[in-house]
């Protein structure tokens, strides 16, 4: 992490770079890409949803439709997915994806710090977009949001991208350019605080690292994935006393 808003306007330039990089020369299914495949939460997550009746959906996040497409396809007919995504780029391709029936894609240009929910919500999916805002102060904030638009019932899955460092080609270590730089810890007591009336139906962490590319440097990142998927309780909230 760099701090600073200074810092956070480099990271922010440098996820938009590598993003709007990756977009151009990749498709959904490319082999040897993490864009070749969804990642296994959002079919857990889709397990959860009822089949007999419409549901509202967020992707958070979105990208290109790694995981809008799934959505779509496994919805029920007349489901609404709501696709946020920072970038003008990705946001032209998820408006470009075929609706599946009745259920249609709402593409939406927006940062996730400034994200209001427009539907009550049966899920929320985020997958390595909660990492990208400022700091934990707005990362609690987006989940106070998050909690509140969720119907009783729904569900609330996410993969936080935490504890990220960068190891040059001489083995150095240093931070990670990334926005808020979150950690194990932090994302975890995020997590157990907001969303504290849910029932945590999945938790689990596992340490990644990946080769990446920053202009003619070559550099590797490493990680540890933060999984959680939360329900809300679908029984009546008890009277005040």
């Amino acid at each position: 992490m760099v701090k600073g808003e200074e810092g956070f306007e480099r990271a922010r330039r440098e996820t938009v770079r590598y993003h709007e990089a990756l977009y151009a020369s990749t498709s959904l299914g490319d082999a040897g890409s993490w864009l070749a495949r969804p990642h296994p939460l959002i079919f857990e997550a889709l397990a959860l949803m009822p089949d007999d009746r419409p549901v509202v959906a967020y992707d958070l996040g979105a990208g290109v439709g790694r995981h809008t497409v799934p959505m779509i396809e496994a919805l029920p007919d007349g489901s609404v997915v709501h696709a946020v995504d920072l970038l003008a780029s990705a946001v032209r391709r998820l408006e470009a994806i075929p609706a599946s029936g009745s259920t249609r894609v709402l593409a939406q240009q927006t940062d996730l710090a400034d994200l209001e929910f427009a539907d009550g919500a049966d899920l929320v999916f985020a997958f390595s977009a909660i990492e990208h805002l400022p700091d934990a102060a707005e990362i609690r904030k987006l989940f106070a949001k998050i909690a509140a638009a969720v119907r009783p019932g729904g569900v609330v899955a996410l993969g936080i991208i935490a504890d990220r460092y960068e190891v040059d080609q001489t083995g150095t270590r240093r931070p990670a350019l990334l926005e808020s730089g979150i950690t194990v810890l932090e994302a975890e007591q995020l997590l157990a605080t907001s969303f504290a009336g849910f029932e945590a139906v999945r938790s689990g962490t596992r340490p990644a690292s990946v080769v990446e590319h920053r202009g003619e440097e070559e550099y590797t990142l490493f990680s540890t994935l933060v999984i959680w998927i939360g329900r809300r309780s679908s029984a009546p909230l008890p009277a005040p006393t």
